[in-house]
């Protein structure tokens, strides 16, 4: 981009203008879960395109240690392997999570949607061109919204 086009986003903590976007969502495998997150950049048409990919893997400190079990015994019974039916994420969306952060410093930006239910293109808050009447709240920021006046008829609330 030239210097002369105008910026839709300036942060006001390190001056970027890069925005990155994040989903995270919980797959259920039998009885256990996965958390896995995705993120790319946001782009000024309010387009993304998500460029990594990976499981979110629990914190080693929280791990149970286990020791050394030296030779493994061979297991002779006659059961067979149990097998897991994978739920992927569901349609609906509503247990993902959506984040919107500056490129650089990583500060948290409030967004909306420009349609019901986490639906169409993202609007952050901060971008030049935001208009709160054109858009829905990520449902984290409903409150806030509320109490700005921003909720208008027709706006779709957890």
């Amino acid at each position: 981009m030239n210097d002369q086009q105008p910026w839709k986003f300036n942060c006001n903590k390190c001056g970027s203008h890069e925005l990155t976007i994040t989903h995270v969502w919980s797959i259920e495998a039998g009885t256990d879960s996965e958390r896995w997150r995705e993120w790319g950049p946001l782009k000024d048409n309010h387009h993304w395109q998500y460029e990594f990919k990976e499981k979110i893997e629990e914190n080693a400190d929280d791990e149970v240690q286990r020791g050394d079990f030296g030779e493994f015994e061979d297991d002779d019974s006659d059961s067979e392997p149990e097998e897991y039916e994978i739920n992927e994420s569901e349609t609906e969306r509503e247990s993902d999570e959506f984040f919107i952060n500056c490129g650089n410093c990583d500060r948290e930006i409030e967004f909306g949607w420009s349609e019901p239910d986490r639906r169409g293109l993202i609007l952050p808050v901060e971008f030049s061109d935001f208009n709160s009447r054109e858009s829905w709240p990520d449902p984290k920021y409903v409150d806030a919204w509320q109490k700005r006046g921003w909720i208008r008829t027709g706006h779709i609330q957890d």
